[in-house]
């Protein structure tokens, strides 16, 4: 545990930094965009020392997740089935045509099929996390796999920034800038920030959130489909069984979610007490425990990612993401404009 205090000490006070700069000087820009710029700048500028890695990636991998499974405190289950089915045929079409966009981007660029398949996963489903889950899946290498990861990174921290100036000036409500936020931009953290650029407490954040765990929740079956489309092109008699499931924390958001709204429906379970004369309300107390881990999260994306890492390979990779990326935020925005 130890080798974690460095780390996860930094990315704290990063992190209180961040709220302090919005409190008191950039307060136009959300905490969730300066806590990842600040991040970006320590990282690019001072450099990370090996002492403080341990703890970031901590940060990164697990305090994110907490703070994502505490976000279910605020889902409001009536309303996501209020949203009907139409999500769900926009998920779909926005999948299908990343991963084949990517291919299509990639072979123009003269990229490998496997780093585009990445590239298009990370673009489509869920980031990082799907370009580190789906590497096995369709034997890529480890280079293919880290520039996959670090162009996803790049353009998500990008696309926080565009979409934060945009979300004031674009015609759409805070339901659709949520719907477009999560099925337009890369992983959970990129979501997360840009869908809270109308607010932390917007229904913009939950929507967002909603719409990306039901991304992710499409690893699974498009995993077991590129699995067989790569094994089918192999050479290799050998077969493989690959197994890939929906990760843990998104089941626990989606468990949290409905216990809370059950319980503020009937009134199950008191979230409001009192100790030694001092009022306590626990949604509250989730709600800002939450806010705070995904914060720490935040700087961890941004301490973790290196913008001059970029060789040959990498910069024909990060102009294919880009496409990739202005189809689908170009495409989502419309069919959230034409079909919610």
């Amino acid at each position: 545990m130890k080798k974690y205090i460095p780390g996860l000490l930094l990315v704290i006070i990063i992190t209180v930094f961040s709220m302090l700069i919005h409190t008191y000087f950039l307060n136009f820009l959300e905490t969730l965009t300066i806590a990842i710029i600040l991040g970006i700048v320590f990282s690019n500028t001072l450099g990370l020392n090996k002492i403080y890695l341990a703890g970031v990636t901590f940060s990164l991998k697990n305090i994110l997740r907490w703070g994502i499974v505490l976000l279910g405190v605020k889902l409001n289950f009536n309303m996501i089935f209020s949203l009907s089915g139409w999500i769900g045929i926009i998920i779909i079409i926005l999948v299908t045509i990343g991963l084949i966009a990517a291919n299509v981007f990639g072979k123009l660029a003269k990229i490998d099929t496997r780093l585009s398949t990445l590239l298009g996963v990370g673009s489509s489903i869920c980031g990082a996390s799907a370009i580190v889950a789906m590497g096995p899946v369709i034997d890529s290498d480890g280079d293919d796999t880290a520039i996959a990861v670090t162009v996803i990174s790049l353009l998500g921290a990008v696309g926080i920034v565009v979409y934060t100036f945009l979300s004031y000036i674009v015609p759409l409500s805070d339901i659709e800038y949520g719907i477009w936020s999560g099925s337009s931009l890369q992983g959970v953290a990129h979501v997360l920030a840009a869908s809270g650029a109308r607010g932390v407490e917007s229904i913009s954040v939950e929507i967002g959130t909603i719409v990306k765990m039901a991304r992710v929740a499409l690893l699974a079956p498009v995993a077991l489909i590129l699995s067989y489309i790569f094994n089918k092109k192999s050479t290799s008699n050998t077969k493989k069984t690959t197994k890939v499931a929906i990760p843990g924390y998104v089941i626990l958001f989606i468990i949290v979610g409905i216990f809370f709204s059950v319980n503020s429906s009937y009134n199950l379970i008191p979230m409001k007490f009192s100790i030694i004369n001092t009022e306590f309300d626990l949604i509250s107390i989730l709600k800002k425990t939450s806010s705070f881990f995904i914060l720490m999260g935040m700087v961890s994306m941004g301490l973790k990612l290196n913008i001059k890492s970029f060789k040959t390979k990498g910069l024909k990779a990060l102009f294919t993401c880009s496409f990739v990326f202005i189809l689908l935020s170009v495409l989502s925005y419309t069919l959230t404009q034409l079909i919610i």
